[in-house]
């Protein structure tokens, strides 16, 4: 009966919030159970002695969670929201997604979800059904495409050495450096305020067609007209011919760059190299290779300075693909994040492995961009490529005609499916990107996120009448207040 009391005195305002009082939605559904609890006993003869010696619901929940644990064979421990700091090398990986459909090809996020449920901090189920523990990665990266800086936010057994078991079932080129502890609702990908990249490669690239190339060393006029065009790079700018599958006027192509700059170039193995740094709110598939390709081709004289504003200002253009070694995301930033729940966990901020991080970048990432130019030339190679680039802008517009033509065609025969085969012409004209199916896949990325809604919706037919008319009443008092 004193329960029923306390009650009816928190319900007696109901101008007031609950949680203005400090009164939670779970304390109040624990004090609901409570009521019910003390009814059913008393009518049943119980007396409060009986009940105190009961085990406390924590105490169940906890036996549940063991036997969970025993049943998925994970080893003991609380299973927690955590964000993870990923560094790898891509030199031997087809980009950080798994496909799911060919599991034979080698990516990150393979080796990394193989390497959790050998571990024992996932069930074996996330390996075929990653989102079962809630699995985000802050940024996709491309295969040849290296970081020691990405974030990855999974529910898992919250270990104290989670690291130490995590890196010895991956290989010695992916490495975890870092454990953090979120809020249950931290997305790796949703909560991302901004990610900065760099990229590194042979100043060569810069030189004009007639110069030398392994001996080539930039001068203080190239330096100047490189960074005169990372400037303009800066602000928010329309990439729709940076990427596939976008449009012009597509508001979702739209891109803000923080900030785009040039160090001091040096040398290694007697090559000069330079590295390029941009940070920005987010990028699209292949936007920073394409920004370095169309800075490449208007810098060494390969096309005219007016092709720069025709990347933003024509419906189409054919943009060269830098090649993907020397790309390596260098940190995610969750400032807005941090600025709200650091006080909760401490935040996404994993300075204190910083010596750990350069380590890996030291030892890893660098050596395998300078040997890749040194043995393969990849530069080298792909440089004769832009030749096979039309920067007039003739064959694009031409195409940009015949899609057209093609739309209005379909749209005359009242062809429903009209857009579609737009889009699939303008992934055609970009055939040389990876991954082109791009919108295929936020397709069926909406499609199960669509379904985990009806999964979570059946699960709260789940509560029984008394908690559902609790969460009602709640509901109630805060509309009114």
């Amino acid at each position: 009966m004193q329960l029923v009391k306390i009650l009816s005195v928190l319900l007696s305002k109901p101008k007031l919030s609950l949680r203005k009082r400090g009164f939670s939605i779970n304390k109040y559904l624990c004090l609901h159970r409570c009521i019910f609890a003390e009814a059913s006993f008393s009518t049943s003869g119980f007396s409060h002695q009986k009940m105190a010696d009961m085990p406390l619901q924590n105490e169940t929940e906890k036996d549940e969670q063991d036997k969970s644990e025993s049943k998925h064979g994970l080893l003991p421990g609380p299973k927690r929201k955590v964000a993870l700091l990923l560094a790898y090398c891509g030199e031997n990986y087809f980009g950080m997604a798994m496909n799911r459909g060919d599991r034979e090809r080698k990516t990150i996020e393979g080796s990394l979800i193989r390497a959790l449920v050998d571990a024992k901090l996932v069930p074996e189920n996330c390996w075929d059904h990653p989102n079962k523990m809630s699995y985000k990665v802050a940024s996709r990266t491309d295969k040849g495409v290296s970081t020691c800086g990405q974030v990855v936010s999974l529910k898992m057994v919250f270990h104290e050495n989670a690291a130490e078991l995590i890196n010895e079932k991956l290989p010695h080129d992916i490495r975890v450096l870092g454990v953090k502890r979120t809020t249950q609702g931290f997305s790796a990908q949703y909560w991302a305020g901004a990610r900065t990249y760099s990229y590194t490669l042979p100043t060569y690239a810069f030189a004009s067609s007639d110069e030398e190339k392994p001996q080539y060393r930039i001068s203080p006029e190239k330096l100047k007209s490189i960074q005169s065009f990372l400037y303009r790079y800066k602000g928010t700018h329309s990439y729709h011919n940076f990427t596939s599958g976008k449009r012009m006027g597509d508001m979702s192509a739209h891109r803000y760059i923080m900030e785009f700059e040039h160090e001091t170039p040096f040398l290694q193995h007697d090559i000069e190299f330079m590295t390029l740094k941009l940070k920005g709110q987010s990028f699209m598939i292949h936007q920073i290779r394409k920004m370095v390709g169309l800075m490449i081709a208007i810098v060494g004289d390969h096309a005219e300075e007016h092709y720069f504003n025709m990347a933003f200002s024509e419906p189409l253009v054919d943009i060269p693909k830098a090649p993907g070694t020397g790309l390596v995301l260098e940190r995610v930033h969750y400032d807005t994040y941090n600025k709200k729940f650091s006080h909760l966990h401490g935040g996404i901020d994993f300075s204190e492995v910083e010596s750990e991080v350069e380590q890996f970048r030291q030892t890893r990432i660098l050596p395998y961009i300078y040997l890749s130019e040194v043995e393969e030339e990849g530069m080298m190679e792909w440089l004769p490529t832009l030749s096979c680039h039309d920067f007039t802008g003739e064959r694009a517009r031409e195409d940009w005609k015949k899609m057209n033509e093609k739309k209005n065609a379909l749209e005359s025969n009242g062809d429903v499916d009209a857009s579609a085969q737009e889009k699939l012409d303008n992934q055609d004209f970009n055939a040389n990107d990876d991954f082109s199916n791009t919108n295929l896949k936020q397709t069926h990325t909406d499609l199960k996120r669509k379904i985990d809604q009806k999964e979570d919706t059946s699960i709260s037919k789940m509560f029984e009448p008394a908690e559902k008319k609790a969460r009602n009443d709640i509901i109630d008092v805060n509309e009114e207040s």
